[in-house]
């Protein structure tokens, strides 16, 4: 179907300038893509564009999110605008006649006359089909790395990076690279231009490797491609994980024999995959890497694993579109109140104890709540359902949370709420009905959880401006 319904597009749009059609630069995050796109870069007649990831959105709803304030939201999602220069103090005065990303890039390529203009985006994984319908006669530049590597890479990105925390980001890995070789190999087939490129060849081979790439986008090759030193980044996240980049130097990621250790568990399975996608790669893309190596992943655990990927990226498809059509001050409001409650986290994180050490050197306070958790318990079973002692019931975990932290409010706010609605429960459960009595008690726990965030965030702040005074 795909091959049917490009061939005609494919064929008008080969017939204009080659700077008229977008090149994309894709693959998986940790793969090296930043480095390719800081080398392509620095050509004179490249302006790629780092992570808008303007086509990174449900594609059903493309057309209405074009018909709105995109522009705005865009730059509010990840400061598209103001990290590669296109506006200042928050203004979009000069962008007026953008009205889709591919004037976007336009834009931003102006700055180098005639130039391939285009985008680098991890999020492309999924997207080729996509990209491919938005803008036939486009071409890729496809960055290939082995699997153990780019999870050994993100282990060590994840130590001071909250992106590479989030629950699911082996599954993402998986997924993402699923899908970018089967839709590369359906690309392939429908005669669209690919240009694959390995990580181990760019840092071990580079000058080799970008003048091949040159050679595929029908430009000469220009030396100062190899000069890193001098590499525009300032459109580059500002994270830990692309240190590397900023020092200069093209060289391959050294993991420490005792750092970014893979649990033998997740290792076998990427060596699994690893193995199905060098076969997958042999036969669908022409790649000389061996293809023989190893078992593969069963039936069972690859439609597992393409379940739980397809969950998590539908979960940041819908994050995403909520960015694009919920109320711009609603979403300013949860972005602050997200930052003030995380702010201190990070510094947090690194000697936070366990729960048993908070416990032995706060076990007074501990026990104290708890005797007064079980006092509030048999006062409320002595003097009945009719008389409420709901504030009562908020003193442990709010004493907890104050002093000890949210972790042992939060667990006590949830014995509390058991507490009190086992006892409301007693002998009134035929009548009340066990759905109202969970229900109750959902809503309290709630209540009790959000006093307790609060209240934690005041200890925090009160530790560190005690930090500060001393």
């Amino acid at each position: 179907m795909l091959e049917q319904e490009l061939e005609a597009k494919t064929a008008r749009m080969n017939t204009g300038s080659r700077f008229s059609k977008p090149v994309f630069v894709v693959g998986v995050f940790r793969s090296g893509t930043s480095l390719l796109y800081a080398l392509l870069n620095q050509h004179p007649q490249m302006a790629l564009m780092y992570e808008c990831d303007a086509w990174d959105f449900p594609e059903a709803l493309s057309k209405m999110r074009f018909k709105r304030d995109w522009l705005e939201r865009q730059e509010f999602f990840n400061k598209a605008l103001s990290r590669h220069r296109l506006t200042f103090g928050g203004s979009l005065r000069g962008l007026e006649n953008i009205h889709a990303p591919e004037d976007l890039y336009r834009t931003f390529s102006d700055g180098k006359g005639p130039a391939l203009f285009g985008e680098k985006s991890p999020y492309y994984c999924t997207r080729l089909r996509q990209l491919v319908r938005r803008h036939p006669g486009c071409c890729f530049v496809l960055i290939w790395r082995d699997p153990v590597e780019i999870y050994r890479s993100m282990l060590r990105a994840a130590s001071q990076e909250p992106f590479f925390q989030r629950r699911g980001i082996l599954s993402r890995l998986i997924y993402y690279q699923e899908q970018m070789i089967q839709q590369a190999g359906e690309l392939e087939r429908a005669g669209i231009r690919l240009c694959h490129v390995t990580y181990d060849g760019l840092t071990k081979d580079t000058e080799n490797i970008c003048r091949s790439i040159c050679q595929f986008l029908g430009i000469e090759f220009d030396a100062k491609m190899l000069d890193l030193a001098n590499a525009d980044l300032s459109a580059v996240y500002p994270g830990p994980q692309h240190d590397h980049l900023r020092h200069g130097r093209i060289e391959r990621q050294r993991f420490a024999e005792t750092g970014e250790i893979i649990e033998p568990p997740v290792l076998n399975r990427l060596q699994r995959f690893g193995a199905r996608w060098r076969r997958l790669q042999s036969q669908w893309l022409g790649s000389q890497a061996s293809a023989a190596t190893g078992p593969e992943p069963s039936a069972g655990e690859l439609f597992c694993c393409r379940m739980k990927g397809s969950f998590f990226c539908a979960g940041d498809g819908l994050k995403r579109a909520l960015f694009e059509f919920l109320p711009l001050p609603w979403l300013r409001t949860y972005r602050q109140t997200k930052k003030w409650f995380l702010s201190r986290d990070a510094e947090l994180s690194a000697g936070r104890p366990s729960l048993l050490a908070q416990f032995l050197a706060n076990k007074i306070t501990v026990l104290l709540s708890y005797a007064i958790l079980a006092g509030v318990a048999v006062l409320d079973f002595v003097s009945g359902p009719d008389l409420t002692l709901a504030p009562f019931y908020m003193i442990p975990p709010a004493v907890l949370a104050l002093i000890v932290g949210r972790r042992w409010g939060s667990i006590t706010a949830a014995a509390a709420v058991i507490t009190w609605s086992v006892l409301q429960g007693v002998g009134n459960a035929q009548f009340m009905g066990y759905g109202v009595i969970l229900w109750n008690s959902t809503m309290r726990f709630v209540v009790f959880q959000v006093i307790v965030l609060l209240l934690d965030r005041v200890r925090v702040e009160s530790a560190f401006a005690s930090k500060a005074d001393a």
